[in-house]
């Protein structure tokens, strides 16, 4: 068998595999062979077929299309090890009929994918300006103002119209065609004026209505809902408003603290202070991540990579598969899913195409630094990653080590060493 391969653009390569015809002819008589013990004719049992008459009947096509199989079965991934050949995708293999026979050579072309060369630019050093973790006034009266709106008490509202911004209690009845549908009926249902969580129109045309008012409110279901047996249609709620409340923001006083109950805290300024260290805390660890994905941007952006296409196809679907998990979890399809979020499975995968070139290049790129930078990790820092990784699964380090044996996560613990390296040589102001 000879093996020559040629590179191609895009990270692809072309191997040439040639047999000899005495090499081919191994394989038409494993084919043959296959053929015949599958073979039933009158005046003979089952397999038992000779070969001429077989082949004065029938012909070669089904024994070639056999050989052919079995030669490349063989042959092509002892091709690949032959030339040290990293293939990533299936191959797309080229055969030269015209010239196939029994006695004669084979040759056949695949067509593949392969593991992409790096070309690594500037990676140790690299400069990166860090954001400002500064917490200011406003944003702690800010979420100040979201702690004291969370322990808010809704309050009757009596002798006046349903305002934005109040809460309605109240009884509905849709139909479509005249006819009720499937989620569209509720018995004081409670909902927040303006919060837009119902179909666009519906909230917007209570308001103005009094306590015990009927009203028909007329709305168009919007073209992509999730009920499809909907979507588009016109519907008619019959609306009962029963009660209008409306929220009561308390004060921020050391009553409203004391009722809390935090430790350490029982006056407006501790509890001010309290709320500078969270978003402080917050903030330091959100810029900690940028550095470090700013780091890894960079040095992939100075990086030469010709990423094949089915790399990032593979890890697209691993992210779709992905979110097919987390859909189960909930008791729903992929499809169900995505729609809650305004999205098709097709929206999704246009969505995710850039995250997954992203993710694949990084992976490369890291890899590559690693190799030429020899980086290992010792006996000490596997312990360490078994214990942080073993935390996310309720385990210790050692049942961490035990579960998921150390070739499944070398390459993720030393991208991890590897990202690190990078964010201390880097120049970070």
């Amino acid at each position: 068998m000879k093996v020559s391969v040629k590179k191609l653009e895009g990270s692809k390569v072309n191997i040439e595999v040639s047999l000899t015809a005495v090499e081919f002819n191994e394989y038409y008589e494993i084919g043959l062979n296959k053929v015949l013990e599958t073979v039933e004719m009158k005046g003979f049992r089952k397999g038992k077929v000779p070969k001429d008459i077989y082949l004065k009947k029938y012909g070669q096509g089904a024994v070639y299309e056999e050989a052919i199989n079995e030669a490349i079965s063989k042959t092509y991934y002892e091709a690949l090890q032959k030339k040290k050949v990293l293939a990533v995708d299936e191959p797309k293999i080229n055969i030269d009929y015209e010239k196939l026979g029994a006695d004669k050579p084979f040759k056949y072309n695949a067509i593949v994918d392969v593991y992409p060369e790096v070309k690594l630019g500037e990676y140790y050093g690299v400069e990166i300006q860090k954001e400002s973790v500064e917490v200011t006034e406003e944003e702690i009266q800010e979420q100040i103002n979201i702690e004291l709106k969370n322990h808010a008490e809704l309050e009757l509202v009596e002798g006046k119209p349903l305002e934005k911004g109040q809460t309605a209690i109240f009884d509905f009845l849709g139909k479509v065609d005249g006819n009720p549908f499937e989620g569209g009926k509720a018995e004081n249902y409670s909902l927040e004026i303006g919060s837009n969580k119902f179909i666009p129109g519906f909230e917007e045309q209570m308001v103005g209505m009094n306590s015990g008012e009927v009203k028909d409110i007329k709305v168009v279901f919007p073209e992509n809902y999730q009920a499809a047996d909907l979507a588009g249609k016109e519907a008619v709620f019959t609306v009962t408003l029963h009660e209008i409340k409306k929220q009561v923001v308390p004060e921020l006083t050391e009553e409203f603290i004391a009722e809390l109950d935090q430790e350490n805290i029982e006056t407006v300024e501790q509890y001010k202070e309290n709320i500078k260290n969270t978003i402080s805390d917050k903030k330091i660890e959100e810029s900690e991540h940028k550095v470090m994905d700013d780091i890894i941007e960079t040095v992939c952006n100075n990086a030469i990579v010709d990423l094949p296409e089915s790399m990032v196809t593979r890890r697209a679907k691993q992210m779709l598969d992905q979110v097919g998990e987390q859909a189960k979890q909930y008791g729903l399809t992929l499809e169900q899913f995505l729609q809650f979020q305004g999205l098709t499975v097709e929206k999704y995968q246009e969505l995710i195409k850039e995250p997954a070139q992203k993710s694949v290049l990084q992976s490369v790129v890291l890899e590559e630094i690693a190799k030429v930078e020899k980086i290992k990790l010792t006996a000490k820092e596997y312990k360490e990653q078994y214990e942080i990784l073993g935390k996310q699964y309720n385990m210790n380090g050692e049942e961490a080590s035990k579960a998921i044996p150390k070739e499944q996560v070398t390459p993720y613990f030393v991208s991890l060493k590897t990202m690190e390296l990078l964010k201390e040589k880097a120049v970070i102001k």
